[in-house]
């Protein structure tokens, strides 16, 4: 018997995966969202307020509060640091890979399913989810279980799956709102196409289930709606379902196909297998449409189901996943790398499976996977310290201010030159100001350079603090220069 084995193969990569999960975790913290985060849930922990979502410069970056009760617990156990902020997205991008594993072991066997465990696990961008603290990494896990569970329900009618399945949109719902029924309830109504299992997915009880798991969510905003007579909820509604569905959010948008396209850099080094994968169901949909034409498009009409005679595979389980983790996304105007992350389970399968039936896998393999560890090996050891360096900025200029500004005075700011990490690090209580408050506010105020010169040449008697605060923020890929000043109280 070989020492490298499969089973042992998977438990060498399952270890390599969990070092790489959880070393380096201690570096700052990323601006924008998971510095948003850090701050909600850390000012969760200390007000005991586990409704209200305010922290400095994140109005954008609220969410469904799972994530941040997760996050205010665990700082509440373990302390708030970076390595515990970190810590349990990290075991939900763990825990996806391992359910990758599983379904794969089910549907192919052993072999495949180490093949796509090391597609998921060892690509380029969906393990680098686990280092950030984002609410993805947690929604792709209750998604994966949900899909696990709906396959096992399928398969062997076992009421316990039909629990798992919505808790796991219960809890999704609860952090990030919609993604998860579009995923989930989205499979399922085109599961319905096929006419051999749509019995079953009936026997879902939508009508009662669907009500029951949206309740923690509906009870969340209810008590919500009571606190803020409803601020946060339709901004939720207008920044979450509204603007992401007919404009581009942070400018970021791209036509259909964006993802298609991207999934050629984030799959790497795996590229050429998902290129073999397009390249071969391009072939069978130009031989449908060769043979049925355009009239193919009345598969698609739920109208003409009941008249289908479609057959249910593992295979079809796998590409109807598709529809709505990835291909739902390809038609919105807004665009983010995270929105198809549901997709890349799905396709480490598909990929696993489409390695599995060539020739000389084994070897590609070995190949693709050496290559898979070396750039691991260097984002561990060489990118990831160099952009904590970056990152550093905001922590050096939050410990020059503490130093400059009395404890229990006010920092005012003026401008969009928040970011995030600086109000985590500096601690203490920042207030934004328009610039129609401005010549009423006295006190001290951080502002860039450019509104420095501005409002001095105004006739603001502003008098400059220290030295100018220079910092990267390399989200929007520019150098920021701040200037603490104050207005002496009349």
């Amino acid at each position: 018997m070989k020492f490298l084995s499969v089973h042992r193969t998977f438990l060498i990569l399952a270890g390599i995966l969990l070092i790489f999960l959880f070393y380096g975790n201690s570096s700052p913290l990323v601006d924008q969202d998971e510095a948003a985060y850090a701050g909600f849930s850390r000012t969760m922990m200390e007000t005991r307020d586990y409704l209200s979502m305010e922290f400095p410069y994140s109005t954008p970056h609220r969410k469904p509060p799972l994530h941040f009760w997760i996050t205010s617990s665990f700082f509440q156990i373990f302390g708030a640091s970076e390595w515990v902020l970190r810590l349990f997205p990290a075991l939900c991008i763990l825990g996806t890979s391992l359910l990758t594993y599983h379904l794969t072991n089910v549907i192919y066997g052993s072999r495949t399913a180490l093949y796509a465990f090391s597609i998921l696990s060892f690509s380029l961008y969906f393990p680098l989810n686990g280092k950030i603290a984002l609410v993805d990494s947690l929604l792709v896990f209750f998604g994966m279980l949900g899909y696990v569970s709906l396959y096992h329900w399928i398969q062997s009618n076992k009421t316990r799956f039909v629990l798992l399945f919505w808790l796991s949109v219960s809890f999704g719902l609860l952090v990030k709102g919609p993604p998860i029924l579009i995923f989930l309830g989205g499979t399922c109504v085109l599961l319905l196409s096929i006419s051999r299992i749509r019995s079953q997915i009936w026997k879902l009880n939508p009508f009662f289930w669907l009500p029951l798991s949206l309740l923690p969510l509906l009870v969340w905003g209810y008590l919500s709606w009571q606190k803020d007579e409803g601020e946060l909820i339709r901004w939720m509604l207008d920044w979450y379902v509204y603007r992401r569905a007919t404009n581009p959010v942070f400018g970021q948008s791209g036509p259909p196909g964006t993802y298609l396209l991207l999934f050629v850099i984030t799959l790497f080094p795996w590229t050429r297998i998902y290129l073999s994968f397009l390249h071969e169901n391009a072939w069978k949909l130009f031989a449908l449409l060769k043979t049925n034409g355009f009239s193919m498009i009345q598969h698609f009409l739920p109208w003409n189901w009941k008249e289908m005679d479609y057959t249910f595979t593992a295979k079809r389980f796998l590409l109807i996943g598709l529809g709505f983790s990835w291909i739902f996304y390809e038609c919105l105007a807004s665009k983010l790398p995270s929105y198809p992350l549901s997709a890349y389970p799905i396709l480490s399968i598909l990929l696993a499976d489409q390695l599995a039936r060539k020739h000389n896998q084994i070897y590609m393999y070995r190949i693709y996977l050496t290559v898979a560890l070396v750039m691991v090996t260097i984002i561990s050891l060489v990118l990831l310290p160099k952009f904590s360096e970056l990152r550093m900025d905001t922590k050096k200029a939050a410990a020059v201010v503490q130093t400059i500004v009395p404890e229990g005075e006010t920092l005012y700011s003026l401008g969009a030159h928040g970011i995030p990490s600086f109000a985590y690090y500096y601690h203490r209580k920042i207030q934004e100001v328009s610039t129609t408050e401005l010549p009423k506010t006295k006190g001290y105020f951080l502002v860039s350079e450019s509104d420095f010169l501005i409002w001095k040449g105004l006739g603001m008697e502003w008098e400059s603090l220290g030295e100018p605060i220079s910092i990267y923020a390399y989200d929007r890929n520019k150098k920021l220069n701040l200037r603490l000043v104050k207005t002496n109280s009349p």
